[in-house]
């Protein structure tokens, strides 16, 4: 069974959220009984407002001994607004951050990858249209990889030697151990053996691909699949 993609098949569709007026009390307790880092906050409609997250809801017992003069004496003087607002908040609605890290049902899990590596965050929210429909973390792109070796074996057989290049199956072989895959046989052009490879090392859950492949013909064929 060919696996795909896109967010919409890996991520997380019971999400926990809050109202607005969700209490912080409530929130501590969503954030430490569900063992979660940040907490959606969403309208009666079911739109995305914004995000609580465990450093929001630790900025009140950050800023706790400030009032009292018990902090650092100069360290109340640099609070920011923001610092203020959320060391006073009571409820979801004064707590939260607008949710600035967001992804599609559609988007692929190299596109999620990169979003979530170079922005640095935990999660995504995925969204359709305004609408919360889930939310996707490292760990649900991790577990792709996570895929027994004959589940990668069909899925690089399919998508590769029948979907792509239309081989022979009586001249390829593909097969797997520890998410490695091993492509050997023939294919009729050159540049059919790198394409084998690159579609290989593209399915979800492959570690890496040793190309053990050889043509019969140099050069492109005139059923080429375009890098």
């Amino acid at each position: 069974m060919r696996t795909s993609t896109t967010v919409g098949h890996v991520m997380t569709r019971e999400v926990i959220t809050a109202t607005p007026a969700t209490s912080f009390k409530d929130l501590v307790g969503m954030i430490v009984t569900d063992r979660v880092s940040a907490v959606p906050v969403v309208s009666p409609e079911g739109s995305l407002l914004g995000v609580v997250t465990e450093a929001d809801l630790l900025c009140r017992q950050a800023h706790q001994d400030d009032a009292l003069g018990a902090g650092c004496p100069h360290f109340a003087g640099h609070l920011t607004r923001e610092d203020w607002r959320k060391a006073a908040a009571q409820t979801a609605t004064t707590l939260m951050s607008a949710a600035l890290h967001t992804t599609t049902p559609g988007a692929t899990l190299p596109e999620v990858a990169r979003l979530l590596t170079t922005n640095g965050v935990r999660r995504l929210f995925v969204l359709d249209g305004e609408h919360l429909v889930g939310v996707v973390a490292r760990r649900d792109l991790l577990r792709t990889f996570l895929r027994t070796d004959e589940d990668l074996r069909a899925d690089v057989d399919h998508t590769v030697f029948v979907d792509a290049l239309h081989a022979d199956k009586n001249n390829v072989l593909a097969s797997v151990e520890h998410g490695v895959v091993l492509l050997t046989g023939r294919l009729e052009y050159e540049a059919d053996v790198a394409t084998a490879e690159r579609l290989a090392l593209a399915v979800p859950g492959v570690v890496g691909v040793r190309n053990r492949m050889d043509f019969v013909w140099q050069g492109q064929g005139p059923q080429h699949v375009a890098g």
